[in-house]
C-alpha cells in the first residue's frame, strides 16, 4: 500500500517546490542515520552518509516510479550508498566459523533484567563481526518490521534467498552468541 503522504510530498517536489523535500527528510532521516549507523559504527560517517544519501534523493526523486512504496526506494538507495563507502573506505570485517554448536537453552530462557542487559550485550558483540549487508537485512527485518518481500526489492535478492540469508544470519548469530557465553 503507497503512502499517500509521501506520494503528496514527492510529487510536490517533481513539480518545482523543493521545500516539501523537508517533510520527507524529516519523516526518514532518523530510520535512514540507523540503518547507516548499524553498518557503519562511526557516528560522524553515519551522519555524512545519511546526508550523502538524502542528496542522491533529491537528485534522482523524478525517476521514482511512484509504482511502489517510497521507503522501499529510499532503502535501496541507503543501502547501495552505505556499501559502496564502506568499499571507498575498504573497511574489513572479521568472519565467522560454523564450528561451534548452537546457543545453549539458559539464554533463550525468561530472566531478569540483569541477564536479559547482558544477553543484548552479546547480540551487540556478535553484530559487529557480521559484515554490513548482513547487518542491514536483519536492522531491515527486525528493527524496521520490513517484509522478507520488501527486503528483496531493497537488496536485489529473491524472496527464497532474503529467507535464507536470514536464517544463515541467525545461526551465525547464535554461534558467535555461543562462543561469547563459553569464554566467560
Amino acid at each position: 500500500m503507497k503512502n499517500n503522504s509521501d506520494l503528496f510530498h514527492i510529487q510536490k517536489v517533481k513539480a518545482g517546490d523543493f521545500r516539501s523535500f523537508s517533510a520527507i527528510v524529516s519523516k526518514y532521516r532518523n530510520m535512514v542515520f540507523t540503518i547507516v549507523l548499524k553498518i557503519i559504527e562511526n557516528r560522524e560517517d553515519a551522519e555524512d552518509i545519511t546526508q550523502e544519501i538524502f542528496i542522491k534523493v533529491f537528485k534522482s526523486i523524478q525517476q521514482f516510479r511512484e509504482d511502489s512504496e517510497f521507503s522501499t526506494w529510499l532503502y535501496r538507495i541507503a543501502y547501495n550508498t552505505t556499501l559502496s563507502e564502506l568499499r571507498k573506505r575498504k573497511l574489513f570485517f572479521t568472519s565467522i566459523d560454523d564450528n561451534y554448536i548452537s546457543v545453549n537453552e539458559s539464554f533463550t530462557e525468561e530472566n531478569d533484567g540483569e541477564e536479559i542487559e547482558i544477553k543484548l550485550q552479546y547480540l551487540d558483540k556478535a553484530m559487529k563481526k557480521l559484515p554490513p549487508d548482513e547487518v542491514f537485512i536483519l536492522t531491515l527485518h527486525y528493527m524496521e518490521g520490513q517484509s522478507v518481500e520488501n527486503i528483496g526489492r531493497i537488496s536485489n535478492l529473491t524472496v527464497s534467498n532474503v529467507k535464507v540469508k536470514l536464517h544463515r544470519i541467525r545461526k551465525k548469530l547464535a554461534i558467535e552468541i555461543n562462543k561469547l557465553m563459553q569464554d566467560e
